[in-house]
């Protein structure tokens, strides 16, 4: 008995100690949170897209700047038709060449509306960044996660698998009872059953978190930091966030556009030069065109310009307001998931917390051994463990991804935000 109690408790004090690494078949190093930004950043399909249409943006404003092309005209007057005899008067021959004016008083308005665009054009593209970013952020940890909770089912299956071993070893010296070799069974099928929908959790974790690497679906891992990050200096203004930017933005295109419509009261506006040539005689041509505005074509248009102007108006303060909600949302889960990350990790780093699981599990599988305690508590125990082991890195990764959500609530850049926020901090696969 004392040798299959030594044997028992080396085999569990070997599965107890086994990393919480899930033990797959990787082709390749552990992805770090930090890659899967740059690998965004660099061809997310997605942000190429935000890229084009900012292009876009800037060849309109291109062509807000540019003037109206000159229009020439060469006129001959008296002229015989084919077959006819020459008209009893002198042949008259015009060139002229006549501006339109219409670009020049318009440009100002014109060229502000599209830098304005431009503006918000870029302003979006990096809000879709970061909204992508958070969304690969988010697949990271739920990968991150789904690996805590395989390797933890298989080191808790591990474990039973010594614990049905020793209580076969007991049945068949005649010393315990078979009910605690078939409950453990039991538990240990029960086990397996739990790593397999962790496994397969783990599948589809990968696979989401592959779309934001640009790669297939295959066998990798994810490292994360071991330590809570420090949380960043609230802002509540969010003047930095590019959705508010890109509204304001939106506000100055709509104003101008209501200045480019009340200028187009009088249309068509030109100034004409030529010459005209007759009976030898060449005289010059200046005039200028200009449609009489007995009816106000531009009415209906200064109204639907005004009102986009008043509907942008209301959006920014909308955006606002969200953003404002949105940064004391983030910061106060930030600061409490913060707050409590810190009491389960500690100055070790979480071995207070999930020490004090697994020395709960040591004291039940004793206690057993001495026959002190039936079997029920040592898989309760077990249990324990296992759960401690998912609460904690939970708690902790969820606290990643606020201080995340909180940074992108700002309007400040994830990549370059996060090494800053990460000292002290280790990476654990």
């Amino acid at each position: 008995m004392r040798i299959l109690s030594l044997v028992f408790c080396a085999a569990v004090a070997a599965a107890g100690t086994t990393p919480l690494i899930a033990q797959d078949t990787l082709g390749r190093e552990p992805v770090s949170l930090l890659q899967v930004l740059d690998s965004v950043a660099a061809r997310y399909p997605s942000l190429e897209a935000a890229r084009a249409r900012v292009r876009a943006a800037r060849g309109s404003r291109s062509t807000a700047g540019t003037l109206g092309n000159p229009i020439l005209m060469y006129q001959v007057d008296n002229q015989p038709l084919p077959g006819r005899a020459a008209p009893p008067m002198d042949r008259e021959i015009m060139l002229t060449a006549t501006l339109p004016l219409e670009p020049l008083y318009q440009r100002w308005s014109r060229v502000s509306g599209a830098n304005a665009e431009v503006r918000a054009a870029e302003a979006d593209a990096q809000a879709d960044r970061q909204r992508i970013e958070l969304d690969a952020t988010r697949a990271f940890y739920r990968m991150a996660r789904a690996q805590v909770a395989l390797a933890a089912a298989r080191d808790l299956t591990a474990w039973l698998d010594s614990v049905v071993a020793y209580n076969r070893s007991r049945v068949k010296e005649g010393v315990a009872a078979e009910a605690d070799l078939i409950r453990s069974e039991l538990e240990r099928d029960r086990a397996e059953a739990d790593a397999t929908m962790q496994e397969a959790d783990l599948a589809r974790a990968r696979a989401e978190l592959s779309v934001f690497l640009g790669e297939e679906p295959g066998p990798f891992a994810v490292v994360a930091l071991d330590a809570p990050l420090a949380l960043p200096d609230v802002a509540l203004a969010g003047r930095a966030r590019p959705d508010i930017r890109a509204a304001r933005e939106r506000v100055t295109a709509a104003g101008a556009g209501v200045t480019t419509e009340r200028t187009n009261l009088i249309r068509q506006l030109g100034l004409t030069v030529g010459t005209k040539r007759t009976s030898g005689t060449t005289s010059l041509i200046a005039g200028v065109s200009m449609p009489f505005p007995l009816f106000d074509q531009s009415r209906g248009a200064i109204a639907r310009a005004a009102a986009e102007r008043e509907a942008a108006t209301f959006d920014l303060a909308a955006q606002e307001r969200i953003g404002r909600a949105e940064i004391v949302g983030a910061a106060e889960s930030a600061r409490l998931l913060t707050e409590r990350a810190g009491v389960l990790a500690g100055p070790a780093r979480g071995q207070g917390y999930l020490a004090r699981a697994d020395e709960a599990r040591r004291i039940a599988l004793g206690a057993y051994r001495e026959g002190a305690v039936p079997l029920i508590q040592v898989i309760d125990a077990a249990r324990a463990w296992g759960e401690a082991q998912l609460v904690y890195y939970q708690i902790l990764y969820t606290q990643h991804e606020s201080v995340v959500q909180l940074l992108v609530a700002e309007g400040v850049d994830i990549a370059s935000a996060l090494p800053a926020l990460t000292i002290g901090a280790e990476a654990r696969p």
